[in-house]
């Protein structure tokens, strides 16, 4: 006899558990695209099945964050036999799809946050570039000088801040003119539902009658051929017509691998802008506004220190501000340094530790049985090449060095040298799931 849940935890509060869970550790684009509309289902002994849109998304889930999740259930649940089974509801007959008109571009402001303003947003240095081409495409769309845009940066420095500031203004400003803002995951969504669905014609027609389009986190296309095609193509359109197109991404085009040639070019074709972490000064605005808008007050000496010791980016300013404003208010005491030190310590205690270049190197020699100066030398035998190449790849996706300082740190290979060994640590993965799962592993234990 199988065990039972806790009467006091139904199924479908477990589900919203696991996907609480889902929503810290996820980008908020990904998980409104893929998980959001997932729905617990039934329980069939061992089997936890959870409902998805379309069999597409089902799977996505499954293979991307089928472990995460999983892991999750077993804890929320307390038992370690149930298996997460991803189920997709079958798409309507075609000729019940298109008896419903087309869904008409509009603003989307269901994915927008109102309070992502240029007003809210703070202008330093380290932005400058890119929010004055932003307010430029709002002010101006499609002119040559900023179109397209592409704004590029890490996580959580103001990206979408800025290209949701641009619809927002548009609203308030120009009311008659029609964008659409969505991920590029939602994109690809929205694409394999409609070739099922045999309605590429209906979706293909919205994207012409927009004026603006704005695509977040388009590093997610890397790979996905038929998509590029795709976007390739409404690109072309729009462009030629003089409509105004906002992207971002994490990195700059040349540096998304594998993205087709074209794209790169049409992508850099405008204006490119990146974000950096913000300096001391743009750190105490920032904190300044939050502290303001929160309607709490905190010395300045607490101030100093926060701004002092958080550096990467915006989300941990605001995440150490609300987690403080929280203390505060339940408490009904004063913010004050210890406070302060502590909040730094749970919000991003676990990052203190830096994943370093070195740290990488030592534990991919570790994993494939070579030494860290081996995987640093010149030598292009295949069993150092590979642990190299996967030693580069990692240093990319964690850490925030450039493909030319990665170069440098490998005895001065050159940028090219290292995008090739990306691809093909992206191809290898693709093609061998035990490779792709020693990657994983290596990820997992770097990151903790």
């Amino acid at each position: 006899m199988q065990p039972s849940i806790s009467s006091e935890r139904d199924p479908s509060a477990i589900w919203a558990a696991c996907l609480d869970t889902a929503r810290t550790a996820l980008p908020p684009t990904s998980f409104d695209t893929w998980l959001s509309e997932s729905v617990f289902e039934a329980i069939d002994g061992q089997q936890f099945l959870v409902r998805f849109p379309n069999e597409f998304a089902a799977r996505w889930v499954k293979e991307h964050w089928g472990e995460m999740l999983q892991a999750s259930l077993r804890e929320s649940s307390g038992r370690q036999d149930l298996r997460l089974v991803c189920v997709g509801s079958p798409a309507p007959p075609v000729a019940a799809f298109k008896a419903q008109p087309a869904p008409q571009p509009a603003a989307r402001m269901s994915f927008i946050s109102p309070s992502y303003t240029f007003e809210r947003f703070v202008a330093g240095p380290s932005n400058q570039l890119a929010h004055a081409g932003a307010r430029a495409a709002a002010r101006d769309p499609g002119s040559p000088s900023h179109n397209p845009l592409f704004i590029y940066g890490g996580v959580g420095l103001g990206k979408t801040h800025l290209i949701c500031a641009i619809a927002n203004e548009i609203r308030r400003t120009s009311p008659d003119r029609r964008f659409l803002y969505l991920s590029a995951e939602a994109f690809l969504k929205l694409l394999v539902t409609a070739i099922m669905n045999q309605t590429t014609t209906e979706l293909r027609r919205q994207y012409l009658e927009v004026d603006l389009l704005l695509l977040d986190d388009v590093q997610f296309l890397a790979g996905k051929e038929g998509t590029q095609d795709e976007i390739f193509h409404r690109f072309n359109e729009l462009y030629q017509n003089g409509r105004q197109i906002v992207l971002t991404s994490d990195r700059p085009p040349s540096e998304i691998a594998p993205l087709q040639e074209r794209l790169v070019s049409r992508f850099q074709s405008g204006l490119v802008a990146d974000i950096q972490p913000p300096d001391y000064e743009t750190r105490l605005a920032i904190l300044q506004l939050k502290t303001r808008d929160r309607g709490v007050h905190f010395p300045q000496d607490v101030i100093d220190f926060i701004a002092t010791s958080v550096k990467k980016n915006i989300r941990q300013l605001e995440s150490v501000v609300n987690r403080l404003f929280a203390e505060s208010t339940t408490r009904g005491v004063p913010v004050d340094m210890q406070m302060a030190k502590n909040a730094i310590t749970t919000v991003i205690g676990a990052q203190l530790q830096l994943v370093t270049p070195p740290t990488i190197v030592a534990a991919v020699a570790e994993a494939f049985s070579v030494s860290p100066a081996q995987i640093r030398s010149a030598t292009r035998r295949r069993e150092v090449l590979v642990p190299r190449q996967v030693a580069m790849y990692l240093i990319r996706e964690l850490t925030d060095l450039s493909l030319k300082d990665i170069g440098n740190f490998f005895t001065g290979r050159d940028h090219s040298t290292v995008l090739n060994s990306i691809e093909r640590v992206n191809s290898l993965q693709q093609a061998d799931p035990v490779f792709k799962r020693t990657i994983q592993e290596l990820m997992n234990r770097l990151t903790g």
